[in-house]
């Protein structure tokens, strides 16, 4: 059982406790005499809740290690706030107690996110050219992700760059974002360019 599996069990376990507790007692009953025992429910519903949540938002997340993971948070954040889904994910947790939606709501959440990261990802987008077979033609290429764009599209494509050439067309946009540039790297004994 996975991480998602786990919490997502859990807090489907959490809340239907929640559920028939107020199906079954009075609200005024809960915030009185059972104040302890709701209030404990509530905070590891929340636990829980935010657990599962950041396990299917931010796992595998790609960030880009040239870019200050500040600007990162931050992007990520105004991503976050401008979606309105936290409301709206409590809302499905304290009102409908609904896991399959609260599900989907996290992988909008996490697709805001992937979007917000884009631009500092991009970053890392490339030619690349293998000066073995210089008739080849080049192709787009991500370093962090280690995919190829073919047919408007990402596909997962690890790349072996050993002896190839890396052009990244963002040159003005890498140094206005004070993004390490790469170096040039040896390898076999003779020079491995890469070109920003």
């Amino acid at each position: 059982m996975n991480k998602i599996e786990e919490y997502g069990s859990s807090l489907q376990k959490l809340l239907s406790i929640l559920k028939k507790n107020r199906e079954a007692i009075d609200r005024q009953l809960l915030k009185t005499i059972y104040k302890r025992a709701y209030d404990d429910l509530l905070r590891q519903i929340s636990q829980t809740a935010t657990a599962y949540i950041h396990e299917i938002t931010l796992r595998g997340l790609i960030l880009n290690p040239d870019i200050s993971l500040e600007k990162q948070v931050d992007a990520m954040n105004k991503a976050i706030v401008e979606s309105g889904l936290l409301k709206e994910m409590g809302r499905v947790v304290y009102k409908t107690y609904d896991i399959e939606k609260l599900y989907q709501l996290a992988l909008q959440l996490r697709e805001k996110l992937e979007l917000a990261l884009w631009p500092y990802i991009n970053l890392q987008t490339c030619l690349v050219a293998d000066l073995f077979n210089l008739e080849e033609e080049p192709v787009i290429y991500n370093t962090l992700t280690q995919q190829i764009y073919i047919n408007d599209t990402w596909v997962d494509h690890p790349i072996d760059l050993q002896g190839k050439l890396l052009v990244y067309s963002n040159q003005t946009e890498l140094e206005e974002n004070n993004v390490n540039t790469p170096n040039v790297q040896r390898t076999d004994n003779r020079d491995c360019l890469e070109t920003c």
